[in-house]
């Protein structure tokens, strides 16, 4: 089986996969809002605190393993991304090497703690404060996951197949991007996007990205 969310209020929609997820649990920040189509939260947030690497994750999180191909695959993903954000006209999305230490972490979290949500209910960490706690400074912030995909191709197809996905991978807000990809737990490969807009590349200001039935 098969799981991809993001944060949709209020439940799951079943095809294929299980779709479904939660919104974050309030404003960060400069006093944005919490968009939760997508897991995408947006207010002028600054981070704090630092990254784990991702080679000691295996001993802080038992059972949560890189891939072999883990370097390949992330790569991938990123460029399938910016393939499917080229069809449509938007922007290319840069790597940030802290958000994919914060996808990277949560991937694990999610294979040893034993959830596929956006919030950890064992910790109670959010995606505000997973942002937080990697020192990623923003305007906007958004999340997608999924387990159980063998490939990069199966699970950006499987994102795109999904409008409220898709619409945080198409979001022309957004300009870094990091993956996390890791190897354990029920559904054998756990994926995580984080998508960002740093502080630095200043509000966004133009037209909106919105899918009819996705929070925005």
């Amino acid at each position: 089986m098969n799981r991809i969310a993001l944060c949709v209020a209020g439940g799951a929609l079943l095809l294929l996969s299980t779709l479904g997820g939660c919104p974050g649990p309030g404003n960060l920040g400069g006093g944005g809002t919490v968009n939760t189509a997508g897991g995408v939260l947006t207010g002028g947030g600054t981070g704090g605190g630092g990254a784990g690497a991702a080679d000691v994750l295996a001993d802080r999180y038992p059972g949560c393993t890189e891939a072999a191909e883990g370097n390949a695959w992330r790569d991938e993903v990123l460029r399938l991304v910016n393939e499917a954000r080229r069809r449509e006209g938007v922007g290319a999305l840069a790597w940030n090497a802290l958000l994919e230490a914060q996808a990277t972490a949560y991937a694990c979290e999610m294979i040893h703690y034993d959830f596929f949500s956006h919030n950890n209910p064992v910790t109670g960490s959010s995606l505000s404060d997973r942002v937080n706690e990697f020192g990623y400074q923003y305007w906007t912030v958004g999340e997608n996951l999924a387990a159980g995909q063998r490939t990069p191709a199966e699970v950006v197809q499987a994102w795109l197949e999904s409008p409220c996905h898709k619409q945080n991978i198409l979001n022309p807000a957004f300009t870094e991007l990091g993956v996390g990809v890791r190897f354990g737990g029920d559904y054998g490969v756990y994926w995580v996007q984080e998508f960002g807009r740093p502080l630095s590349a200043g509000p966004y200001t133009g037209p909106a990205a919105h899918v009819p039935g996705c929070a925005h």
